[in-house]
């Protein structure tokens, strides 16, 4: 077994792709992302952990070989877009980025909107 770990840049370009998308087109798959990263097991892994935090709507499908999930994922929920624009701004990203580095990488979805958005206030002057 593979142990894969989060990675919230793809995370973040994850979603920033689904948005930009034409919803006509219907639902968004697995394959959709393949320019973002090629290894389909860590795509979908992080659309599970997109669909865990509420960021998205999607149905879990299962590739032929039961080698890994696949989805149809029909949007992003109102949470997924708070989130994505508490950090949206790629300066803003670079700055909460820094700031998690600092204590060593890791933290919550929660932690990364709150850093998002407290230095949005901060940019605004609010």
């Amino acid at each position: 077994m593979i142990i894969i770990k989060r990675d919230l840049d793809l995370i973040r370009r994850m979603l920033l792709k689904m948005e930009s998308l034409d919803s006509s087109h219907g639902t968004v798959r697995l394959y959709t992302f393949k320019d973002l990263c090629d290894d389909e097991a860590v795509l979908s892994l992080h659309i599970h952990l997109l669909l865990d935090a509420g960021f998205i709507e999607a149905t879990d499908i299962v590739h032929l070989d039961d080698a890994v999930d696949d989805f149809l994922i029909t949007r992003i929920t109102f949470d997924g877009y708070d989130y994505l624009d508490s950090i949206r701004n790629d300066s803003i990203w670079n700055e909460v980025k820094q700031k998690i580095s600092s204590v060593g990488g890791s933290v919550s979805l929660d932690i990364v909107k709150e850093l998002g958005v407290t230095l949005v206030r901060q940019h605004l002057g609010i």
